[in-house]
């Protein structure tokens, strides 16, 4: 006889090699195999064995009736009982009522075993839920923990808020030993699902524990962590670091020889790095989600290009820069140009511009006077600034290096090698500066107040306001018209202080381009002083009290002495001090000032007109050493107003000051020399009329009278 376990509800076990074990209380069908098998056959069971054919003692409670009978096998229903003294269950049959059970024998393949669940439904459901947490644990800081290399962790330990900082500190001793964290965060999770899929396979049949343990230890136990654990890996990490310290010292002696041969094999763990091209991919990807401004990202990248990039790419070409040759004078059209120019270090040449001797410091011209005519080759032989040379393929880092270390300036000259036939000639094709090197780091044009263009490349000029005093060089150079000379920084300093101290010259009044024109005429005036002349000579006197004048005078060089009043007060007065404003500036009423119809018009003014006013001072000016001042006549100051309204007119019709420069010149000179003429006609008939004087001192307010009828044209001039 023999039984075969069929459509349990369980899949029951094997127990000593051949025994098939049942859970209690588990419905399901047993076979028999066997002879004389009927549907009255009844089946019992116990704990005793005994021989086949003996009769059963201490039969279990519960018979069963054969449901279903063949010549060798029979079927029944039956509910595995719960096991009592023993798990083994031996077969005990009859075949009616009446009769006794026997016996069927105690062989291996006679005995059906039954058994308990491992553990009770309450502990089973606390385990399970103890089981899911460590492996969703585990999963997490799977990815959480290794995820975070230590040079990141080093990092964050370095750079982070302060609670990064004390996860990242709490982390690195256990990340430090990558492979054993891995080995044990691995043997951990297995082990934990293991378990969780033996219990939920103790607590439900085969295919509700595969499909229960599959969508727990997806959703709850590797989805959920990880996706937790991606972003917030740093905190989980280091709030659970003592659960993963205990596990890493149960799991040490399968987890650490593991570590071991995986050290030997794959090498120590480095950690994550970065060479020039990954990190400056790295500040560029991350752009949109980092706090770098485009100006701090373009620092960066061009920081880190330094290497890759050569003086040749950055370098002025050498047509394209200011230089000056050997045998220049440092007169002051030199030094004009110098100061225009705008740098602080000039290249000296000798014969060719690529034959650079020395480089000429701005600080070196200190001591320098325009008017020594000093020449350039003995101030260079006297300072002996080194050139510093480079090769065209010196890259940035190599070049921003030298230009750190001073010794050898902030500006070099590029080479190139030409090979041919011969020897190897050194051709300088350019120049580069710290300014440039920097600018290649920025990625940005550094741009001052004395730069023309943006960048060397596209030479694109800058729209900026000129300065009025930049071009030094227009007041440089003798006009043909001037019968006295002075200095040309004499010329620039008049120019500046009637531009902006002098009302009627302001250039409300006489703009700047007119006033340069102006200073050119024949404006200057000399008293040169002789020991035996005598004081009261007439040829001293600039102004003469009572005499009537028609012009302004500016002391530029020299000594006066100043007469005011019927006290006869006297004052001495040196260089810009300035007489006579009131020829030029008559208060003769008020008018608006002439629209742009009626410039025709005031070009023709009646210079007769003109020429009937004259201011009477009370005073007198007398030179007492030798003196070189300005005359201003009235007649010229007119013709210096119209001129500005000329401009004004042609400016306003999109022309230029160059334009107008021949006009304005003509202008002047025929103003004066028509005063002249007139002046001569007039002579006789003035000196019968008489004047009224006026105090008219400089330190006084007083306004002019006079016995003629104003002509409004000039009216409207003088108040424009």
């Amino acid at each position: 006889m023999g039984l075969r376990v069929e459509e349990s509800e369980k899949e029951p076990k094997i127990v000593d090699e051949l025994i098939p074990s049942v859970l209690r209380e588990t419905h399901f069908f047993l076979r028999l195999f066997g002879e004389n098998f009927s549907n009255d056959t009844i089946i019992a069971f116990t704990h005793t064995p005994a021989a086949y054919g003996s009769t059963c003692d201490h039969l279990l409670n519960g018979e069963y009736k054969v449901s279903y009978a063949e010549a060798n096998s029979a079927l029944l229903s039956m509910t595995a009982p719960p096991p009592l003294d023993d798990y083994k269950f031996y077969i005990c049959a009859k075949n009616s009522e009446t009769d006794h059970f026997l016996h069927q024998g105690s062989e291996k393949w006679k005995i059906l075993a039954t058994h308990n669940k491992l553990l009770p439904l309450w502990a089973s459901i606390i385990l399970i839920i103890i089981l899911l947490l460590l492996a969703s644990l585990f999963s997490g800081l799977n990815l959480g923990l290794m995820a975070l290399d230590r040079t990141e962790l080093k990092i964050i330990a370095n750079t982070g808020t302060e609670k990064e900082r004390k996860y990242a500190r709490a982390i690195m001793p256990v990340r430090a030993h990558g492979n054993y964290l891995l080995c044990t965060i691995l043997l951990s999770n297995v082990a934990v699902n293991s378990t969780f899929t033996v219990i939920l396979d103790d607590l439900t049949s085969g295919l509700v524990a595969v499909i229960g343990s599959t969508l727990a230890i997806v959703f709850i136990a590797e989805i959920t962590p990880q996706a937790v654990c991606a972003r917030h890996g740093l905190f989980v990490g280091a709030k659970s670091i003592w659960i993963m310290k205990i596990v890493m010292g149960i799991c040490a002696p399968l987890a650490w020889p593991t570590s071991k041969l995986l050290d030997y094999f794959l090498g120590e763990e480095i950690g994550t790095h970065y060479n020039r091209e990954r990190l400056k991919e790295l500040v560029r990807v991350t752009d949109h989600v980092n706090d770098l401004d485009k100006e701090e990202v373009n620092i960066i990248s061009g920081a880190l290009d330094l290497r890759k990039k050569k003086v040749s790419d950055v370098m002025t070409k050498l047509k394209d820069c200011f230089m000056l040759p050997i045998n220049s004078i440092l007169d002051f059209e030199t030094m004009s140009e110098i100061v225009k120019s705008g740098y602080s270090r000039i290249p000296v040449y000798e014969g060719t511009r690529g034959n650079i001797i020395t480089v000429l410091f701005i600080k070196d011209l200190a001591f320098v006077d325009p008017d020594d005519n000093t020449p350039l080759r003995t101030l260079c032989q006297y300072y002996q600034n080194p050139c510093n040379f480079v090769f065209e393929d010196i890259t940035l880092d190599v070049m921003l290096k030298q230009f750190k270390e001073g010794h050898k300036g902030h500006m070099a000259f590029v080479q190139r090698i030409e090979e041919g036939d011969g020897d190897p000639v050194y051709e300088t094709v350019g120049l580069v500066t710290l300014e440039d090197v920097i600018e290649e780091m920025i990625q940005a044009e550094i741009v001052d107040e004395t730069d023309v263009i943006s960048d060397n490349r596209t030479k694109k000029r800058l729209a900026r306001p000129v300065n009025k005093f930049q071009d030094l060089a227009a007041f440089a150079g003798h006009h043909e018209h001037q019968r006295v000379h002075v200095s040309p920084q004499l010329v620039l300093a008049t120019f500046q202080f009637l531009s902006t101290s002098v009302d009627p010259f302001k250039v409300d009044h006489i703009s700047e381009t007119v006033l340069r024109r102006l200073l050119k005429q024949d404006v200057i005036q000399h008293i040169k002083l002789k020991g035996d002349e005598d004081k009261n000579d007439p040829k001293r006197y600039v102004f003469s009290e009572g005499k009537p004048v028609d012009y302004f005078v500016l002391i530029l060089e020299g000594r006066v002495e100043v007469t005011v009043g019927r006290e006869n007060l006297v004052f001495e007065a040196g260089p810009f001090t300035y007489f006579g404003v009131q020829a030029l500036t008559q208060n003769v009423g008020l008018a608006e000032a002439p629209a742009p119809s009626t410039l025709g018009s005031l070009q023709n003014l009646n210079m007769d007109s003109m020429l009937r006013h004259s201011f009477v001072p009370d005073y007198s000016v007398r030179a007492i050493a030798e003196l070189y001042y300005l005359t201003i006549k009235r007649s010229m100051y007119l013709a210096a107003k119209r001129a500005t309204l000329m401009e004004k007119g042609v400016l306003g019709r999109g022309g230029t000051n160059e334009q107008i420069e021949p006009e304005v010149d003509k202008l002047l000179r025929d103003g004066d020399n028509r005063v002249e003429e007139i002046r001569e006609e007039r002579q006789r008939e003035d000196n019968s009329k008489p004047y009224v004087p006026t105090s008219a001192s400089p330190h006084t307010n007083a306004t002019f009278k006079s016995d003629k009828e104003v002509h409004p044209e000039e009216e409207k001039l003088l108040k424009k």
